[in-house]
């Protein structure tokens, strides 16, 4: 659960995601100092993920630090996240403004994102662990140890 909610303060906390195009530009000024839109955009898409991995990362090493499998671990984040984008199915519109089925929609498909994304960031913080962190386990006399 709060691995939920890291995530979604993560996602709101960066700013609006929906629209790429809501995004100061000028940022990416410092890195690249000539016009060149894809590159400003795998730049802005870079600095979105920062905080979704670093959460990953922070969740892996809990889970290795009091021993819980990773498998069964990402397997309850994706059933929330499933529940999640089950309750969002039942509240989309068919009726009402265009807005209003819109946003109803989009919030199923965000919902529905999630859940893939997920699977790309666990891959992703498995990737940077496995290179630079090991294994932690934590004995009976509480003292924290590398296998």
């Amino acid at each position: 659960l709060i691995y939920l909610v890291l995530y979604f303060v993560a996602f709101f906390g960066t700013g609006n995601i929906a629209s790429i195009s809501s995004f100061e530009i000028s940022s990416t000024y410092r890195f690249v100092r000539i016009f060149d839109p894809f590159l400003m955009a795998a730049l802005l898409l870079f600095k979105l993920m920062i905080p979704f991995v670093l959460v990953c990362c922070c969740y892996i090493l809990i889970n290795r630090a009091t021993n819980q499998p990773e498998s069964g671990s990402f397997f309850t984040v994706i059933n929330m996240y499933d529940i999640i984008a089950i309750s969002f199915f039942f509240l989309v519109r068919d009726s009402g403004s265009w807005k209003d089925i819109g946003v109803s929609i989009g919030h199923y498909i965000v919902a529905c994102a999630f859940i893939v994304i997920q699977l790309g960031l666990f891959c992703t913080a498995l990737i940077f662990l496995n290179k630079t962190a090991p294994k932690l386990s934590i004995s009976n006399n509480t003292k924290l140890h590398t296998n």
